[in-house]
């Protein structure tokens, strides 16, 4: 038996039969889906690691509040490093009557250290050329800022107590790439302009900056000399911290992404199961002829073997090929979220995807090949038929891990991985003991009804296996299509609602206690219903339970260390803030002076604080402890002023404060904040508007996404609910063909199958619908961070349409039965 010629002609010939068609198309599928997130999730990580010294401007940097000692840059000249200061604030600036508020970033002579400073003579980009520092009295302005002002390039503006003239347009800074949410465009200027124009004084707000660039080695002996001689008052810079906006962003697409994805996985994997035993089911006469012919075991089963591996080269290779054009898709679809340059698709994820196909095929469709093995020769004669050997079960499951296991490897996402597989997996479980119990129930009622009814309802019980089987299969396909379908858009939905309409886009920050009462007049006065000034004072952290307080989570570049001294930011008040959630203990009643702190639970758990524990503060001259008494988790979400630490108001005393305000005007209206600029210089105006607007796009963009990487997995899931109704078509048919023999009318037969597949339909359906709703909102809360509460009409909806699926597919097989002879029916039995 020459098994390569076998295998080749039996594929030729039976390809189209249905069976191998869904093997073809659910093996393609598995490697499209995991090839496009896995190849875009391995170019942007690349690209992120790759342009990391750009982004932050250099090699490694400090930065902090103040102004970095002189000596560590004559260090740093000593070691052969070239270095750069640059400071960054928002200031409002002035042409004419126009104002707006801006990010203004003074740099030194050499800026950039990394990457190319890209200037041009307009907003459309018109001579781009790279450039440095800008000269004396000279600025790079961002085209937004230049519109809002209504000025040009060669025009001047107010800056400070003097005016820098425009000379050139910025359209790229190397270090501000990882900016998605920039808060206000940027107008770049030189360091000494900045000094020059007195903007530096207390509540300027200003970030200061020192980086370095040089030999790879001594940026590395530079980094352990500078580290321990740096205090709280500073940190390390680092390539680490490179676009760590852009990473938050990208993690959140990413999870929705690796969601449709590895469901498309675990679906297309349930529907070469499903085919891959049909196939072989009808291979048994076949193999049972070859063994009287003298056919060899091994050869049998190599040559069916090697049909399947025929039919996934081309599964995979066209697999790999629409993964490509999708992840190409999603590149544009995405846009601005991901890197600019991303750097070509390496072969591990194709190689991941391809991986996924063979390990689909082997592991899903091996295992109904193997109960071959044991088909005798007499089965010719007696149809008898060999139990399904033990090494299949443990071929299933080793496939399914190893299966898992690329999976996350290709899409990064354990825990995600593990919700949805484990809530997959418990659905399966319990569906097959649903499925027995009622077939226990109807073998009951059966005796207890006619006609059509007892027809359909011993088909079940007769075929218990199979029936189980199938519900199995209807359950699976039908849960991850509501996941798909129903619980993703609602998470995406979820997401949206996080910004209403009247989300604050506005904010006002160093208004002085004086000021008070005129600032809030005046922003009532121009439509602002609840101006709402917070205290925002500013101390030091001097011990935590009285020892010096040091960070237990390493979240920075410079890792955990000790935190005495360091600047913290509070607030204070007297009733529990609003966008927040009270996580553990009780907060202070209004009136009450007791000396509490509520502490946010990311600040807690940067110091390990819990319930109980005491903080030490620097107010001003005073010292003062806190017991924390509260936990909370804020929604940083809903741009409403947030602080980490919250005082009892009734404690705090005299401690110096200034005052900062949300609020949210209507489009357009920011010009009504003028007076306010200039009758208070020392208020800085902030409009967020543009950021709001980013934050949606970015959500809307995910949600294309989201919807590309969806199809390959509501096609999976097609392809697993015709495979599980498929999977009773040739007993259907024996069944059929003898009872028409009997004289059963076409009217009994299709009842009885409607009401075989309407059970099935309804048990499947019942049980996707509790199951895509609790996976839902377990996924939603623990991965996504999003209270999303089960859109029960949607999923009854969509498990209505399961049922009604479940039924056309009965009735239109039963039409091809009908019409096919009983003879002939009984003959190919």
């Amino acid at each position: 038996m020459n098994v390569l010629r076998h295998a080749a002609r039996s594929l030729r010939r039976e390809f189209l039969a249905g069976d191998l068609m869904t093997v073809f198309a659910a093996l393609a599928l598995g490697v499209a889906a995991m090839t496009a997130v896995g190849t875009l999730v391995d170019r942007v990580t690349l690209a992120l690691t790759s342009s990391a010294a750009e982004v932050v401007g250099g090699d490694l940097g400090v930065r902090g509040r103040e102004e970095p000692p002189a000596g560590l840059a004559d260090e740093a000249r000593q070691r052969g490093l070239r270095s750069v200061r640059m400071v960054a604030f928002p200031s409002v600036l002035f042409h004419g009557e126009a104002s707006q508020m801006a990010t203004v970033k003074g740099v030194s002579e050499g800026y950039p250290l990394r990457g190319q400073l890209r200037v041009g003579h307009d907003a459309d980009g018109s001579g781009d050329q790279a450039a440095g520092t800008p000269a004396p009295g000279e600025a790079y302005a961002d085209p937004r800022l230049l519109k809002a002002l209504g000025v040009q390039v060669g025009d001047e503006i107010e800056f400070g107590n003097g005016r820098v003239r425009i000379t050139a347009v910025l359209l790229a800074e190397p270090d501000a790439s990882g900016e998605l949410l920039q808060m206000a465009p940027p107008l770049l200027v030189n360091r000494a302009d900045v000094d020059a124009a007195g903007l530096l004084g207390p509540g300027s707000r200003a970030s200061y900056r020192l980086m370095f660039a040089g030999d790879a080695a001594a940026i590395d002996d530079f980094r352990q000399w500078l580290q321990p001689r740096l205090d709280g008052r500073a940190r390390l810079v680092t390539i680490e911290d490179a676009q760590q906006g852009l990473r938050g962003a990208f993690d959140r697409a990413g999870r929705f992404l690796a969601l449709s994805a590895l469901l498309a996985v675990l679906l297309a994997g349930v529907a070469t199961a499903l085919a891959a035993n049909r196939f072989a089911l009808r291979r048994i006469d076949t193999v049972a002829v070859l063994r009287c012919l003298g056919a060899r075991q091994r050869d049998i089963l190599a040559a069916l073997s090697l049909q399947l591996l025929l039919l996934a080269v081309p599964a995979c290779v066209l697999g790999i090929g629409i993964g490509m054009l999708a992840q190409m898709a999603l590149v544009e679809v995405l846009g601005s979220l991901i890197p600019a340059r991303l750097p070509l698709p390496q072969a591990t994820p194709v190689l991941s995807g391809a991986g996924i196909g063979l390990l689909l095929l082997l592991g899903f469709g091996l295992p109904p090949l193997l109960r071959l093995r044991g088909v005798p020769p007499m089965r010719v004669l007696n149809r008898s038929f060999a139990a399904l050997p033990p090494t299949s079960l443990l071929t299933y499951l080793a496939a399914l891990a190893a299966t898992v296991a690329l999976a996350v490897y290709a899409t990064g996402d354990l825990p995600l991985a593990a919700w949805i597989l484990g809530g997959l997996g418990a659905l399966a479980v319990l569906s097959a003991l649903a499925g027995i119990v009622l077939l226990w129930l109807l073998r009951r009622v059966q005796r207890r009804v006619g006609g059509a009814w007892k027809l359909g309802l011993a088909a079940l019980t007769r075929r218990r296996g199979l029936a189980v089987v199938q519900l199995v299969g209807l359950s699976l396909s039908l849960c991850a299509l509501l996941l798909l379908a129903v619980v993703g858009p609602g998470l995406l939905g979820e997401w949206r609602d996080r910004l209403p309409p009247d989300t604050p886009n506005h904010f006002l920050l160093n208004i002085q206690r004086d000021q008070a009462g005129a600032v809030e007049s005046t922003l009532r006065g121009i439509g602002v219903a609840d101006p709402d000034l917070q205290p925002f004072g500013t101390g030091r952290l001097v011990a935590i339970n009285g020892r010096p307080p040091r960070r237990e989570a390493d979240d920075g570049a410079d890792g955990a260390g000790d935190e005495a001294n360091r600047p913290v930011n509070f607030s204070w008040r007297s009733t529990f803030p609003p966008a927040n959630t009270l996580l553990a203990g009780t907060f202070w009643k209004p009136g009450s002076t007791g000396a509490e702190a509520s502490v946010e639970e990311g600040w807690a758990g940067r110091y390990g604080l819990g319930l109980g524990d005491t903080v030490t503060l620097q107010l001003g001259e005073q010292e003062r402890t806190f017991t924390v008494t509260s936990l909370r988790k804020a929604d940083w979400d809903s741009f409403r002023v947030n602080f980490f630490l919250l005082l009892n108001a009734g404690a705090v005393g005299d401690a110096p404060y200034s005052l900062i305000s949300s609020f949210h005007l209507p489009s357009g209206r920011t010009a009504a904040l003028a007076p306010v600029a200039r009758e208070f210089p020392n208020v800085s105006v902030l409009e967020i508007d543009a950021i709001l607007q980013r934050v949606r796009e970015v959500i809307e963009q995910v949600a294309q996404a989201v919807q590309l990487v969806m199809g390959f997995s509501l096609a999976a899931g097609v392809l697993v609910l015709l495979a599980a109704l498929q999977a009773t078509a040739g007993e259907r048919r024996f069944d059929s063909a003898v009872l028409r023999t009997l004289g059963a009318r076409h009217g009994q037969l299709r009842g009885a199958v409607l009401v075989e597949f309407g059970a099935l339909g309804l048990l499947a359906a019942i049980l996707a619908v509790g199951a895509a709703a609790l996976i839902g909102t377990l996924v939603s809360r623990q991965l996504f961070e999003l209270a999303l509460s089960p859109p029960w009409t949607s999923l009854l909806a969509g498990g209505a349409l399961g049922v009604l699926l479940s039924l056309v597919a009965g009735w239109s097989g039963t039409r091809r039965i009908l019409r096919t002879p009983p003879a002939l029916a009984l003959r190919e039995a």
